[in-house]
């Protein structure tokens, strides 16, 4: 053992330390192992800094804004609701569905990009269905993953071998001359997700901001129907408020005065109907655009009066609180007289968490009521200098662009068939691909920068040197030779789940591609030297180098779900470590029935 190789190895165990104690961003401990790295003379500046070029994060970075886009024109929306139709409201029958549609996906579509589309699918029917989003994304991410090794163009690390087999001079690899070893494993995989893997699964709620807050808070609110909405003569079963709108009717109201509390699905919907729903602000805020319904408060005459042709008489959504102090404290918003005042509709108040079920305009106002309210940006902030309620903020909804999803579509259709026919690579497509969404305008470049998930950029550009580190200081190497060495007796099975334990360790730690780079020619050097086929061991760190299941830094899908899901790096090892065990006993039987030694 060199000197460069003790503090590649101290490096690195020092970064999962860190990684493990979970106390600072994971972007944070990348900068600093990529800090470490340079200053200590393992990599160059420049070659410090190439992760923020390198090939990855550019796919990474490319997904990231097809995703936002599909997301922003209502594609995602469409696949979102078929999804909930079939997946019920059981969490284990969603989570078939969600596996049972990234497998197949996966194998055509780059597992990366699979994911990063069906990420903010995966985040709202969680939300809908009140399941923690870490009991989905993790499944998500691992199945993904398995659905990446059924074809040559399944993942970016199928085709790098594939490459390095032709470069040694071994017959080429065909987009399926691997498929059916690889089905098998993702069978098994497929179930213990299911089973097992349901079961060590943790359930945590993701944290969320300011902004993002308001997405999450429900409140009681009433709406109109107009007489030309699609609602009128349907029954609530039929208009599908819960499923696809994410609201739930508590009361209907009609203009003959008659109330039905609650009612049933087959209670059908009248003109001039006043619905009493129970939501969060989007989908309170888009069912009025969408159906025309007209928001009315819980009190209908306080129907705001505000012209909505005239931008400056537009109406915004906003946040007030109720501050400690306040003279508005056990006064109601009718004693108040907002609306007179300062020509502001309350529209809703949540206290504790919680929708308060009872008339706006009757409730005493207590210290730290939310109000949901609706009024001009100048009536808002004279409000809010009264002193009476402090404005929170606007409530910001993303905007969304219907119009473009057939443009979405066919962009991320030429993203997919480009590289599946051989014409560009994934690099080149998912550039272009993202460039197109903004020149066609299915997103703007603001949005496009606000939807980045700079954290998932910035851990994989800054990780990425550390594979520089340990294959340049020949560290990687050295861990290759010392673990063969120890099961070399073992003969060629046990040299086989050898080397796919190794490979799933060192994915772990550096990239799966820089993995690969290493163990392919480990892989062909100990065919010849046991004098039998090397097939076996290549086709064996294929498959383990896209299945890194026990780290957050593994796999780029895995780095994906890490926020969102609120997960602790322990959780990956919790979760994945059984899973890397059964697939390595599983392909040290299942690879030699199709690559013999």
């Amino acid at each position: 053992m060199t000197g460069e190789i003790a503090l590649t190895l101290g490096i690195t165990s020092g970064a999962l330390v860190l990684f493990v104690w979970n106390r600072l961003p994971v972007e944070v401990v990348g900068l600093i192992v990529l800090a470490a790295l340079i200053l200590t003379g393992l990599v160059t500046p420049q070659q410090g800094l190439s992760g923020f070029a390198n090939e990855a994060t550019i796919i990474v970075g490319s997904m990231l804004v097809l995703s936002a886009a599909l997301v922003r024109t209502g594609a995602v929306d469409v696949l979102a609701r078929h999804m909930a139709s079939v997946a019920g409201r059981s969490e284990l029958r969603l989570l078939f569905v969600i596996v049972a549609f990234i497998v197949p996906v996966s194998a055509f579509l780059s597992n990366t990009a699979a994911v990063a589309i069906l990420l903010p699918i995966v985040l709202g029917l969680s939300r809908a269905r009140k399941i923690a989003p870490s009991r989905l994304l993790m499944p998500l991410s691992f199945a993904g993953q398995l659905g990446g090794t059924l074809t040559l163009i399944g993942t970016s690390t199928n085709l790098l071998v594939a490459g390095l087999v032709l470069a040694a001079g071994l017959p080429r690899i065909g987009l399926f001359d691997f498929t059916a070893p690889a089905a098998i494993l993702a069978v098994i995989g497929v179930l213990y997700l299911l089973t097992v893997g349901h079961w060590l699964t943790p359930a945590r709620d993701a944290p969320v901001g300011l902004i993002e807050s308001y997405d999450l808070r429900e409140y009681l609110t009433a709406l109109r129907v107009a007489a030309d909405s699609r609602l009128v003569g349907r029954s609530l079963a039929e208009t599908r408020f819960g499923d696809d709108r994410g609201l739930q009717v508590v009361e209907i109201r009609r203009e003959t005065g008659e109330r039905i509390v609650p009612p049933s699905g087959g209670t059908v919907v009248h003109r001039g109907d006043v619905l009493v729903v129970t939501g969060r602000v989007p989908d309170i805020a888009r069912i009025e655009e969408q159906e025309h319904l007209s928001i009315v408060g819980s009190v209908p005459e306080l129907e705001p009066k505000l012209d909505p042709k005239d931008d400056a008489q537009a109406p915004h959504l906003a946040e007030l609180l109720v501050p400690l102090g306040s003279h508005a404290i056990g006064r109601t918003v009718k004693q108040l007289d907002i609306r007179r005042h300062y020509g502001v509709n309350a529209l809703a108040i949540q206290r504790h968490g919680q929708p308060v079920h009872e008339p706006v305009g009757k409730v005493p106002l207590a210290p730290g009521d939310l109000l949901l309210a609706q009024g001009r940006s100048r009536a808002l902030q004279s409000l809010h200098a009264s002193g009476d309620l402090a404005l929170l903020g606007p409530v910001k909804l993303p905007a969304r662009r219907p119009g473009k999803v057939v443009h979405a579509l066919l962009i991320m259709s030429a993203v997919v068939a480009l590289p599946a026919l051989g014409i560009t690579t994934i690099l080149v497509s998912g550039f272009l691909g993202a460039l197109a969404m903004v020149l066609v305008g299915a997103l703007t470049t603001e949005e496009a920068y606000e939807d980045m998930d700079w954290s998932v950029v910035v851990l994989l550009a800054a990780i990425l040197p550390l594979g520089l580190a340990m294959r340049d200081t020949g560290t990687a190497n050295w861990i290759a030779q010392e673990f063969l060495g120890v099961v070399t007796p073992l003969g060629p099975y046990g040299i086989l789940a050898a080397v796919y334990v190794l490979t799933v360790l060192l994915t772990s730690v550096i990239s799966n591609a820089a993995a690969a780079l290493v163990l392919v020619p480990v892989a062909i050097a100990t065919g010849n030297e046991l004098s039998v086929s090397p097939m076996p061991f290549i086709i064996g760190v294929m498959f383990a180098a896209s299945s890194s299941f026990i780290t957050p830094i593994g796999y780029q899908t895995n780095t994906f779900i890490y926020g969102p899901g609120a997960y602790r790096f322990g959780d990956f090892l919790r979760v994945g470590a059984p899973l890397n065990l059964l697939l390595a006993a599983a392909s040290t039987i299942v690879i030699p029935w199709f690559f013999p030694f």
